[in-house]
């Protein structure tokens, strides 16, 4: 049993990785150059309802109150037991935490 959720979780991990790598960044060509086009700013609500919602349920995450500092402290500690989130997207769920969920 405990190898079939290993496997389950290293299956779910492969398909998040692949679908984050789809279309992550995009190119435009003007007078012969290729730039790169700066990706949008991640929307900290999306993400917290996307990502934090896979484990808690969105009451238990806005019954929460905590300083930014603490909400850091709280979504590093999330990232360590598997949450999906870079370092833009980690950003973005703090900030969006600490103004509505802040102390």
């Amino acid at each position: 049993m405990k190898l079939k959720s290993w496997f389950l979780i290293l299956l779910a991990f492969t398909i998040l990785v692949a679908a984050a790598g789809c279309g992550s960044s995009s190119t435009s060509t003007s007078g012969g150059g290729t730039t790169a086009t700066q990706a949008p700013t991640p929307d900290g609500k999306a993400l917290v309802q996307e990502r934090c919602t896979v484990c808690h349920s969105i009451d238990r995450i806005q019954s929460a109150s905590k300083t930014a500092d603490e909400w850091k402290t709280t979504v590093d500690r999330m990232i360590g037991k598997g949450a999906q989130l870079n370092a833009d997207e980690e950003a973005a769920v703090i900030e969006f935490l600490a103004k509505t969920q802040g102390k």
